[in-house]
């Protein structure tokens, strides 16, 4: 599988959102999956922002970490 990681631990919201577009959008064709590492133990307004306001006409689908409430999986359009 194509994968890709971005860490966005210790970012504003509005930054966290920009920085992550600007990785969805630059991503290379043939990327599968995003892993947006947002952590939790500090609070949750990353992991929320992440999970409901991002939008890219890319993004397919955004999911939960399967064991790791700290990830998102972003799904790609192929």
């Amino acid at each position: 599988m194509n994968e890709l990681r971005i860490d966005i631990h210790g970012l504003f919201v509005d930054e966290a959102l920009g920085r992550v577009r600007s990785f969805v959008a630059m991503a290379p064709a043939g990327t599968e999956r995003i892993v947006v590492v947002h952590g939790y133990n500090r609070g949750t307004a990353l992991r929320d922002a992440i999970r409901h306001r991002l939008y890219s006409p890319r993004i397919r689908m955004v999911e939960p970490a399967f064991f790791n409430d700290g990830e998102t999986y972003l799904w790609l359009k192929r």
